[in-house]
């Protein structure tokens, strides 16, 4: 964690000296130190995608539930760093509107699961 503290902290006060002479620099520095947090993040990702393998090897929970949900969390994550970067580079309006589709990439991902609560919300019920 202490390096991607100062990776984003060194490449915060790069940006922040290069947007007065040079405001598109400032965004190159900040996307810059975005790809370097994400690179050197893969590695949490691996340890998550392995754990996640060991519990869908388990038969007790359908491994196609857990691929919706690791679906669900990887949307999540790529549409809440593409829209901060949107609004970081001052364009608010498609920042939010990654984030709307986003969401709606949530919902359709996760149809399945409603459809199967429903189905055995009316199986009790019945």
């Amino acid at each position: 964690m202490l390096v991607i503290g100062m990776v984003g902290i060194a490449a915060s006060l790069l940006a922040i000296q290069f947007k007065t002479i040079k405001p598109e620099y400032s965004m190159y520095i900040s996307l810059g130190g975005c790809v370097l947090i994400i690179f050197y993040s893969i590695k949490g990702i691996e340890s998550i995608a392995t754990l996640m393998n060991r519990v869908m090897a388990l038969e007790t929970i359908g491994s196609g539930y857990m691929k919706i949900l690791f679906k669900i969390v990887g949307i999540a994550f790529v549409a809440e760093i593409s829209s901060d970067i949107s609004g970081d580079c001052g364009f608010q309006a498609l920042a939010k509107q990654i984030q709307v589709f986003g969401k709606l990439s949530i919902l359709v991902v996760s149809l399945p699961v409603y459809t199967e609560i429903i189905t055995l919300i009316g199986d009790l019920l019945s």
